[in-house]
């Protein structure tokens, strides 16, 4: 995937957004935003065109007249297709400034880290059941047999709650 700019020029955000250089134009005079230096600001100018961008105002003139139904469905197609491109863009946009995560990698990151708290609270057991026995003068195998299977019963317990029951962690 190619580095995405902060900024760009009209041509090379027109190529982003699939429309020609003049379009872009055109749409700069009804308001996309226009940094000083004449470039287009990616996140701005996708939210923008995104938000303003009339179908009933693009691809005027040229050909010859369809039937109004045959010309409303493509105008359609058209206007939708537009709209994916300029969110996909908008996603691309967003994923380089690291706002995105993959699912697979998020996945692969909670379970490693939900694993690695198993282990640490087996280990946990195993060096406390000794120590605990030890102050209040239990058998030490009994002890451990005891806080094993009470933490074992635990972690099963978390693993059954359903994520959206822990909060958004803030």
């Amino acid at each position: 995937m190619t580095k995405l700019n902060a900024s760009e020029t009209k041509t090379a955000f027109a190529t982003r957004v699939g429309l020609t250089k003049g379009r872009i134009s055109q749409l700069v005079a009804e308001g996309l935003p226009v940094r000083s230096d004449g470039k287009i600001d990616v996140a701005v100018g996708l939210a923008w065109i995104e938000d303003n961008l009339d179908p009933s105002r693009r691809n005027k003139g040229g050909g010859a007249a369809a039937p109004a139904r045959v010309s409303t469905t493509l105008a359609e197609a058209k206007r939708l297709h537009e709209i994916v491109k300029v969110q996909r863009a908008k996603l691309a946009f967003e994923r380089e400034q690291g706002q995105l995560v993959e699912t697979v990698a998020a996945t692969r990151t909670v379970f490693a880290r939900a694993r690695a708290e198993r282990d640490a609270h087996m280990a946990w057991v195993q060096r406390t059941a000794p120590l605990l026995a030890a102050e209040v003068g239990a058998d030490p195998r009994a002890t451990f047999a005891a806080l094993d299977r009470m933490m074992r019963e635990h972690l099963e317990y978390l693993a059954d709650m359903p994520l959206g029951s822990f909060g958004d962690g803030a």
